[in-house]
């Protein structure tokens, strides 16, 4: 490939054809510091530098002793803007070598890094949490589950090998790019994850059997990830539940990427086929998405590129008893792009959806809660609510937790762990939202969405109840009515929907999922009724 999009002012890409000793003096390293501290903000503290290429994106190359100066004057820039550079790979130009630099921040020891959260989903058995147990430790299962029992939170999950709640696992990556769980002599703390960390990947491990099936759903459209991760496993191929995830995050519009399990202990033939299964599916008008098989380095940094596009889905092929194809696993989840908040959001009232519920011994009620806009600081007043009868009720935020560690304040984008003063956990329940004082609560029972009717068997009328999701909130809810008479798979239509048993706090332009069996379907809340 000779030529690449053009230079743009904005993002975190930055082309040099080269840069030399001579001619880069003090004054021009601190400009290019400058100019790389923007790269790095616009990156949320990652960029990408290419040294050997025009602004227009022509790949000239430069000759060996030429690229290794550029890269040592890189380096002085990066030194003076708080950053530090990796070489990602070098390929060959018109006239040379061409290099890719991965370029981080630096961060502040007392800095929260960075996160991505990524839902696992799959069928049951296909390998979703001893894959994740071997990333968090860096050491390969026994085949006897050895490694999913470092993710799993209860006995039971242990006992049977399915997983039936969401279990939240963190891994975080150092400057250097290596994950800091890893170190086998001296295992890390949760304070020291977050101060060694500069980005770290939350994984939320989901359940796979289909009696489950309503907390993926909950994982899925509370938790907000960013990506998901598909797994399948070679031996067994797509099964009926691989394609309901398959579906949800299609419908959810969730960028995602596959890894196949288990290539170690299944036949050649049998993994191509489920290979080629994957990739049929993929294609099928309605998902339309471009599968990329990885097999190497320069995949890997394409495919994580691309898959904010929501077009290419990148396919992995690992094994976690032998460990094959972990590591372009692990490259590709250290460049996965984070990606920004919207920065309105952060000036807006406090808002937190609340998803989990605990009482601590000590601490009285905690609740988890991602936090949509605004911030709030330790000791603060919040509303909490709504009650049955649509009312909120004021209580203080006596400590404030960022992935168990303790932290003075809550900011928009992450999930934070808030400690209720004299609050009962029976008064708590999920889909609840904790809003600032300066926010107008409010209640509604009745809604209108447009939707689209993913599956159904027969048909759907006024009164039929299916259970809907809407962030963390989960309530029956019955279709009062129906811009047209009937529904069936694959219709559109305008529905008024009416919660059963309490009003919830929504909002217009939220997305709606709703569940009965093995219907689905899927819609934008367009308004709200009294």
């Amino acid at each position: 490939m000779r030529y690449l999009p053009p230079e743009s002012d904005s993002g975190n890409i930055e082309y040099k054809l080269t840069l030399s000793d001579k001619n880069e003096n003090q004054e021009r390293i601190e400009e290019l510091a400058s100019q790389m501290r923007y790269r790095l903000f616009e990156g949320n503290g990652e960029a990408i530098y290419y040294i050997g290429v025009t602004d227009d994106g022509i790949q000239l190359g430069l000759e060996s002793t030429k690229l290794k100066m550029s890269l040592q004057v890189l380096k002085k820039v990066a030194d003076l803007a708080g950053a530090r550079t990796r070489i990602l790979r070098e390929a060959q130009g018109e006239e040379g070598t061409i290099a890719e630099i991965f370029v981080v921040r630096k961060k502040n020891p007392n800095e929260i890094p960075n996160d991505i959260r990524i839902a696992s989903t799959g069928n049951v058995d296909a390998g979703k949490s001893t894959l994740i147990g071997v990333l968090l430790r860096g050491e390969l299962d026994d085949g006897r589950g050895a490694a999913r029992s470092n993710v799993v939170r209860y006995l039971h999950e242990l006992e049977s090998g399915r997983t039936s709640s969401v279990s939240v696992t963190v891994i975080g990556f150092d400057v250097r790019g290596e994950i800091v769980t890893h170190d086998k002599v001296h295992p890390v703390t949760d304070l020291e994850i977050l101060e060694r960390s500069i980005k770290t990947i939350t994984f939320f491990d989901l359940a796979g059997h289909e009696r489950y099936l309503k907390t993926t759903v909950f994982g899925l459209t509370g938790l907000q990830p960013n990506f998901g991760m598909l797994v399948v496993a070679a031996n067994q191929g797509v099964l009926p539940m691989t394609k309901e995830h398959l579906g949800l995050l299609i419908a959810l519009r969730i960028p995602f990427f596959v890894v196949l399990t288990k290539v170690d202990m299944t036949p050649t033939g049998v993994t191509k086929k489920t290979i080629e299964s994957v990739k049929k599916i993929l294609k099928i008008p309605g998902v339309s998405k471009i599968p990329m098989m990885i097999d190497g380095l320069d995949d890997v940094v394409l495919a994580s590129r691309n898959i904010y596009t929501g077009n290419v889905v990148p396919i992995f092929s690992v094994s976690n008893n032998k460990g094959i194809g972990l590591e372009h696993l692990k490259n590709f989840l250290r460049l996965l792009p984070i990606k920004e908040i919207n920065p309105s959001r952060k000036d807006d009232p406090f808002k937190a959806y609340i998803d989990d519920i605990f009482s601590v011994s000590g601490v009285g009620t905690v609740v988890t809660a991602l936090v949509y806009s605004g911030t709030i600081a330790q000791n603060d007043f919040v509303q909490i609510g709504p009650f049955d009868e649509g009312s909120f009720k004021k209580v203080r935020v006596k400590s404030i937790h960022y992935k168990r560690v303790p932290t003075s304040k809550a900011k928009t984008g992450k999930n934070y762990t808030f400690a209720l003063a004299r609050f009962k956990k029976s008064d708590v329940r999920k889909g609840m939202i904790l809003l600032g004082m300066d926010h107008k609560p409010g209640s509604v029972l009745r809604f209108e969405a447009d939707v689209y009717v993913l599956y159904h068997s027969t048909t759907i009328k006024k009164g039929y109840s299916p259970v809907v999701h809407i962030q963390s909130i989960r309530q029956s809810a019955r279709i009062i009515d129906i811009d047209r008479k009937y529904l069936r798979t694959g219709d559109k239509a305008k529905i008024t929907f009416e919660f059963m048993y309490r009003p919830e706090y929504i909002q217009e332009g939220s997305r709606v999922v709703f569940r009965e069996g093995r219907t689905r379907g899927i819609g934008i809340i367009t308004k709200l009724l009294d």
